[in-house]
């Protein structure tokens, strides 16, 4: 594998994410980037800035979505994060965000998920908060679909697919009170709970030998397998660190999984970033719940799994900065570039074989992927 810098952009504050799409219905794709104090800049894919608008004065963006939610045929940028407030904006020929609807949360928002979850021929817009609601929203206004309460925030969320009835969906979240919950997507009803000792900060579904199964961890530093069918704990592996992140994939049949964890030693002031050794590592999982291969060492921020050519490839971004590409099969490191700050999130462009990451010094990098002849 052949990875070469492209171009590098730079901005004067973190870039806390980004993300890719055609946003004015041009024929091209830009980069969206969202930053710590509430800025989002429009970047070409040759790295040139187009527009930049600020969002939310001096608060961070969370989230971001680009998606055409009003099936009109033009993409909008859909947004959210501590002020509490999702923001819906259509963007013009030269760029100017102009907006069409928004809707108030009382606290920071943690995440956006689009789906067709009740069947109405609409894409719903499902938005979790720290405000301690999950809510479904109607894409064409912002209206309140249906929503549900925790006793705390919530932290991550996810759509369950019936593999037998794919019209049949739930949803599944988990919460800092340390619970998961599924709801009925089409009218929000809670069918099942299950309460752990800490916080749980990541969800998943492993479609395992032995069904389907909610896979979840956080601040317990456990992984759980609980069955979808009985609800029932069935497995569980231990970790030093918290468990930080779960990835179910190929996308069409979840029979494998990618689980890390996270140290917060880099908290520590008194060592540098770059002596620190982590404990925190990223282990590969199969239908079996067997441990294919782990990855020691690394504190991944950003994790993707996508398919170049006829093969599996894990991009990881880490605190301390690093690019890493993982062959997916055996879990050997393909590929790995330090930058000199914490790489927040990972983009991919396949159809060009781009790979774009942004960093905490406000750094953005495009690389150019290329395989090497067989």
């Amino acid at each position: 594998m052949i990875i070469k810098e492209h171009w590098k952009f730079r901005y004067n504050e973190p870039l806390l994410g980004i993300e890719l799409g055609d946003i004015n219905n041009n024929g091209q794709i830009e980069i969206v980037a969202f930053t710590k104090s509430g800025w989002v800049l429009i970047i070409s894919l040759k790295g040139e800035l187009l527009n930049k608008v600020l969002i939310s004065e001096n608060s961070p963006i969370w989230a971001l979505r680009i998606y055409d939610i009003d099936k009109d045929g033009k993409n909008e940028i859909i947004l959210g994060g501590m002020d509490g407030i999702l923001k819906i904006f259509k963007a013009n020929i030269k760029y100017y965000l102009e907006p069409l609807w928004n809707h108030k949360f009382g606290a920071s928002i943690s995440g956006i998920l689009i789906d067709n979850i009740n069947n109405d021929e609409l894409d719903e817009i499902i938005v979790y908060s720290l405000d301690k609601t999950l809510r479904v929203l109607n894409p064409l206004n912002g209206n309140l679909v249906w929503g549900q309460i925790f006793e705390e925030g919530i932290g991550d969320a996810l759509i369950f697919r019936d593999n037998i009835k794919s019209a049949n969906k739930e949803i599944i979240a988990c919460g800092n009170d340390g619970t998961i919950r599924v709801f009925n997507s089409i009218d929000g009803t809670m069918l099942w709970f299950k309460r752990f000792s800490d916080k749980v900060r990541c969800i998943s579904y492993l479609n395992s030998i032995k069904g389907p199964a909610v896979i979840c961890g956080g601040d317990d530093k456990k992984l759980h397998f609980i069955s979808k069918n009985t609800q029932k704990e069935f497995h569980t592996y231990e970790f030093k660190d918290y468990v930080w992140k779960c990835v179910s994939y190929p996308f069409s049949i979840c029979n494998k999984a990618l689980v890390s964890s996270y140290s917060f030693a880099f908290f520590n002031d008194s060592m540098p970033l770059e002596k620190i050794d982590f404990s925190s590592k990223l282990m590969c999982l199969n239908e079996f719940i067997d441990i294919i291969w782990e990855l020691k060492g690394y504190n991944i921020e950003t994790l993707k799994v996508r398919k170049v050519n006829d093969r599996l490839l894990i991009f990881i971004g880490t605190t301390k900065g690093e690019l890493i590409i993982i062959e997916e099969q055996s879990g050997k490191i393909l590929f790995n570039k330090r930058s000199l700050s914490c790489l927040n999130m990972i983009q991919l462009y396949i159809e060009w074989g781009l790979v774009f990451c942004c960093h905490d010094d406000g750094t953005l990098f495009a690389y150019k992927l290329e395989e090497k002849p067989r």
